[in-house]
């Protein structure tokens, strides 16, 4: 089967060009976008040219703009051109170049009223986002890839080349003779997907399976039904997420997230999420990142977004003498309510008080050697940097005692199960 013939079956299969759609091509000017822009005026698909100028690589920048808008003429298209300094972007925003360049141009993409946007993403890039995504830990949704259509907002992009493997655009086009600009960047195995193109998938068809990009395209197919699949049961379910089972859990809360515009969402930040919901008492915060937080309510769920100074949490603390020993849950830093007894003995008449963890606070963890920094304990238990302010610790005689939802400090526990003893218990009251 032709390229042509692949894409516009793509198109036909899965509806990619609802009628009276606006068709915007994306075009880097590399061979892939001029590719699916030279099949598209093949297939006598009317389209306006989009391309971004990232301003990263200077004049080469300025030179991929110019064969756009050159490749532009030479078909009668209509060209939009942007110019954004992502650098600059990144700095005033605090992403990776790679983020604050995707943010770009979905911006400028949404900028098209009644509009497909069409991107030149195909087999050899769903291959290598597997194995990235496969690395870095990722459920059914992560797992199957690129979607043919995808909403993002109100922008629609379609991928009409999904099907076709890089080598088939590339010997397309030098059969008929088309030039493309080559982004050296591209080669550059600094960049992980670089190398997991030059490298690890190259070394997967020789040591392991000559057919692998085959093997992973499959296994998405199979991966991105069951999604879809999962998705149905999600959008039917009328429960509360605190009464679904986990696995939906999961789910609900991550395409609420994405709905209020998350920019990423892991699995540690929904099950932190999850857990917060779960205490159900008082108010407190999920920092997300800089500018994004999830604040949750007595179990109930509000997006905030912007760049808005930091929430600080204030917690009730509440101490009570008795006998035996409470235990710390463990679920993780930070998550509360938390209770923990200590040795009555030890912390006498001394108040215990409790602050916001601050930078160089230790803790001399029962049961472990040592001291642990809190910023060590935050780094494992993957707690952003913007959240670690908001997280309380509690203090007798100037030593940190406990950090509750991890462990309390050596020294201090209960002597048996009927030693006396001061239970602590710290709940969230409100923000400020």
């Amino acid at each position: 089967m032709s390229i042509l013939q692949t894409i516009r079956m793509a198109i036909d299969r899965h509806a990619l060009i609802p009628d009276g759609s606006r068709v915007v091509v994306g075009v880097s000017g590399g061979a892939d976008s001029v590719a699916l822009l030279r099949a598209f005026h093949a297939l006598e698909i009317p389209c306006t040219v989009a391309h971004m100028n990232h301003q990263l690589r200077r004049v080469e920048s300025d030179a991929d703009e110019q064969c756009v808008r050159n490749l532009a003429d030479e078909l009668a298209l209509p060209v939009v051109v942007e110019s954004v300094d992502v650098r600059k972007r990144a700095e005033a925003s605090k992403l990776s170049i790679e983020m604050a360049a995707r943010q770009a141009r979905h911006d400028f993409f949404a900028t098209f009223d009644h509009a497909v946007i069409a991107l030149a993403h195909h087999a050899d890039d769903q291959a290598e986002t597997f194995l990235l995504k496969l690395a870095r830990g990722a459920g059914t949704e992560g797992l199957g890839g690129m979607a043919y259509a995808q909403t993002i907002g109100k922008t629609q992009l379609i991928r009409p080349m999904l099907d076709l493997p890089r080598q088939d655009i590339l010997q397309w086009m030098e059969q008929n003779n088309f030039d493309w600009r080559e982004d050296a960047s591209n080669s550059d195995e600094t960049f992980l997907r670089n190398r997991v193109r030059h490298t690890v998938l190259p070394m997967l068809e020789h040591e392991l399976n000559p057919n692998i990009r085959k093997t992973i395209l499959r296994t998405m197919d199979i991966l991105r039904a069951e999604q879809d699949w999962m998705e149905t049961i999600i959008t039917d379910c009328r429960l509360p997420i605190a009464d679904c089972p986990i696995a939906v859990q999961r789910r609900l809360l991550r395409k609420w997230l994405f709905e209020q515009g998350a920019e990423k969402v892991d699995f540690d930040a929904v099950e932190k999420i999850l857990a917060l919901m779960a205490a159900g008492a008082g108010t407190t915060i999920f920092e997300l990142n800089g500018r994004q937080r999830v604040v949750v309510e007595y179990g109930k769920l509000r997006f905030d977004a912007g760049d808005v100074p930091p929430l600080h949490s204030v917690w009730r603390l509440s101490t009570e003498r008795g006998t035996g020993w409470q235990k710390d849950h463990g679920k993780g830093a930070g998550i509360l309510p938390a209770e923990a007894s200590f040795d009555a003995s030890q912390i006498g008449d001394s108040p215990i008080t409790i602050r916001s963890a601050e930078p160089g606070d230790r803790i001399n963890p029962l049961g472990m050697e040592g001291h642990r920094k809190l910023q060590d304990i935050f780094t494992d238990q993957k707690i952003p940097r913007a959240q670690r302010p908001s997280i309380p610790v509690v203090v007798c005689r100037g030593e940190i005692i406990w950090l509750p939802g991890y462990r309390t400090a050596r020294g201090w526990s209960v002597q048996g199960d009927t030693g006396k003893s001061v239970h602590v218990r710290i709940e969230p009251d409100k923000l400020i």
